[in-house]
């Protein structure tokens, strides 16, 4: 073989184990449907800097639609917030409302599907303070979960619908 030629398949066979051998820089991206979102940008702790603009993209859209309750990076803290009770809610938020906004805070409703009046949640989240709140309805009785002990203010048209709400379950004590 001449000069030429070995140079030649020496280049082409480094060439060769050097595209080989390098590192897959591009990554697939997932396709969403329109009710979907990426929360990845999300922080798991509730030591986020500013969560207002990925959170403020969650008005009107679903909570099973997003999955929210199991798929963010929201969801771990609501785990915890909840222990036992989060995979009741997850297992009951069946028929819903789409989140709303009201200021600094961020709602959604759901409950059992053909059981509302037995079991039913509303979420609310402050942007704000990056904080979580869960009231919980089940059979005439209210438990409500604070992150931190940190009480969202509730009022306007949310405080409405709340009262309405614990007035129709006729809620005990």
């Amino acid at each position: 073989m001449n000069c030429k030629a070995k140079y030649f398949s020496l280049v082409l066979l480094s060439s060769f184990i050097l595209i080989s051998c390098k590192k897959e820089t591009v990554k697939s991206l997932p396709t969403t449907d329109s009710t979907s979102i990426i929360t990845h940008a999300l922080q798991s702790d509730s030591a986020v800097i500013n969560p207002s603009d990925t959170l403020n993209d969650l008005v009107d859209k679903s909570v099973i639609g997003t999955q929210f309750l199991t798929k963010s990076s929201l969801a771990p803290r609501l785990k915890k917030l909840l222990g036992a009770d989060y995979d009741q809610m997850v297992k009951y938020w069946n028929t819903e409302t789409p989140f709303e906004k009201q200021e600094n805070i961020l709602h959604a409703w759901g409950c059992k599907q053909h059981d509302c009046s037995n079991y039913s949640y509303d979420l609310f989240i402050d942007v704000k303070n990056n904080k979580i709140n869960v009231y919980k309805f089940e059979k005439s009785k209210l438990t409500i979960f604070k992150e931190d002990d940190f009480e969202i203010e509730i009022k306007d048209n949310f405080l409405k619908d709340l009262n309405v709400k614990k007035e129709n379950v006729e809620v005990e004590g």
